[in-house]
């Protein structure tokens, strides 16, 4: 799979304009830049209400006046969450109940992650690419279903085919170096599909897609060098088309919900011998992330 991020850009689909989402809410996590940004701009101007979690005050406000400037006409509502602290998780899930209040939540795009370049630790001691890519989203998540604003929604979790490169996702990973900072974020993407896998079997009522956006020149991983940004530019694709797949998995009809789709290779098929089809990995991780979050209630 990692070799299909050359000639990326010619295969990635384009999200078609339709179906309009007026009327729909959505929360997008990474909203502040790179395909979280372009995530949102697009179901934005395709009419959509957003919930944007932002830790940076002054970033919300530049995001939602480069929204604004779109003439996007739906609706943007700014929550301060930090993803490297539980406690703000919740405050933020609590936020979006509030606005979400009597409609409950439609599309929720679990889009923010970090690539570590020196060891550190979330607010709680996990290890932070564990912390921030699975243990923030899930606990997020799941306050959100348990309060009943997940009932009729669409789930699309944003993953990297480089989790194959990992066999394991645990909090307490310990690591030197840029290429331990590169496995740290590995071990989270294989653990964002065994969390999918696991939310599709245990709440069978939701929709739910697990999607590569493509290999993106962001600033994920930090800068390269003046020859790794002259790589950068000709082997991956801008924040905007990256957005695409994650769009189509957010708006379009006739996907397959559980399945895992790539920018490039489209719906993927995964050998049994594959890491993310570990089953019970995935449970086993579900558990640790219930216990270190504090919620051992069934999500729906």
């Amino acid at each position: 799979m990692l070799a299909a991020s050359f000639g990326q850009r010619a295969r990635t689909p384009r999200c078609p304009d339709t179906p309009r989402l007026d009327g729909r809410l959505a929360l997008v996590t990474g909203a502040t830049g790179g395909i979280g940004l372009e995530i949102a701009r697009g179901l934005a101007r395709r009419g959509a209400e957003l919930i944007l979690p932002c830790r940076n005050p002054a970033r919300g406000a530049a995001l939602r006046e480069r929204l604004a400037a779109d003439g996007a006409s739906a609706r943007c509502h700014l929550v301060p969450m930090d993803l490297e602290d539980l406690e703000s998780v919740r405050a933020g899930a609590r936020a979006a109940l509030e606005i979400a209040s009597g409609r409950g939540i439609d599309l929720l795009l679990e889009n923010a992650g970090v690539w570590p370049s020196r060891y550190a630790q979330t607010r709680q001691g996990h290890e932070i690419a564990f912390g921030v890519n699975v243990l923030a989203h899930f606990a997020l998540r799941q306050q959100l279903a348990r309060a009943g604003a997940l009932a009729r929604a669409r789930v699309v979790v944003l993953t990297g085919d480089i989790y194959i490169l990992a066999s394991a996702c645990t909090p307490d990973f310990r690591w030197q170096g840029r290429r331990g900072g590169m496995r740290a974020y590995c071990r989270s993407k294989l653990g964002n599909l065994w969390i999918a896998a696991e939310l599709v079997r245990r709440s069978p009522a939701l929709e739910v897609y697990i999607v590569h956006p493509g290999v993106v020149a962001t600033n994920l991983g930090g800068r390269a060098g003046p020859l790794g940004e002259r790589v950068k530019q000709l082997v991956m694709i801008e924040p905007e088309l990256g957005a695409q797949m994650p769009l189509v998995c957010a708006t379009q009809p006739g996907l397959e919900s559980g399945a895992y789709y790539h920018n490039a290779l489209g719906r993927m098929r995964l050998s049994e011998r594959d890491p993310a089809c570990d089953r019970s990995a995935a449970a086993s991780l579900w558990e640790t992330c219930e216990a270190l979050s504090g919620d051992s209630r069934p999500s729906a």
